[in-house]
């Protein structure tokens, strides 16, 4: 239990985290960077920061979809193709763990305009680039938009302002439009912070703390 909560390892399986991080990079994040009382011993509380790498349960998470899918076509068969029990068609979409960045923290104000972030802190009276507001230095890409592709087309990359509630943080794929982030779910509960990434020890060659 206590091995769970220091560390736990995760394989990235997508490319929605590059250019930081990569399909086939194993990463190490902990639970115990986020709580303060673990097993009656008491840690220091880092807190979640702008920035910061973060293992998520996404906000569609189902425990039980896996079992979901493995009945579904039995029930499917029995009943003639009138009843199923997921709405899912894959259990792709059905990730336990994903790994998002930490955007705005709760306070803040965020939106968005061709996947690029302006944010308005409770200190700040107006809007900032988000690489002039959070203090961790790091990449991003967004996919291409089709030239027939107008501002105001659905997926634009832009979005209308939100301002986050007390437990609530926007998160995003390092490469925006690629992954499934807060563009397109809106505020992330923290109760949906599984932990806080620290370690890349896979591949060798890019062996670092993150």
């Amino acid at each position: 239990m206590f091995t769970n909560y220091a560390s736990t390892a995760l394989k990235v399986v997508s490319s929605s985290m590059e250019p930081g991080l990569n399909p086939g990079d194993r990463i190490l994040f902990s639970k115990l960077l986020l709580d303060t009382d673990i097993g009656g011993m008491k840690w220091v509380d880092l807190g979640i920061k702008r920035g910061d790498l973060v293992v998520i349960s996404p906000p569609y998470f189902r425990k039980n979809q896996q079992f979901i899918q493995i009945v579904n076509p039995l029930v499917q068969f029995i009943t003639f193709q009138k009843i199923q029990l997921s709405s899912y068609p894959r259990y792709s979409w059905e990730k336990t763990n994903m790994i998002k960045r930490v955007i705005a923290v709760p306070g803040d104000s965020v939106r968005m305009v061709n996947h690029r972030v302006y944010l308005k802190t409770p200190k700040s009276s107006k809007f900032r680039y988000e690489e002039d507001v959070i203090e961790v230095s790091y990449n991003w890409k967004s996919v291409d938009t089709p030239g027939i592709w107008i501002p105001g087309y659905p997926l634009d990359g832009s979005s209308s302002e939100i301002t986050l509630e007390e437990g609530e943080f926007f998160v995003l794929s390092d490469f925006r439009g690629q992954g499934s982030d807060s563009y397109l779910w809106g505020p992330l509960s923290s109760d949906r912070i599984l932990g806080k990434v620290f370690f890349r020890y896979w591949p060798f060659n890019a062996f670092s703390f993150l």
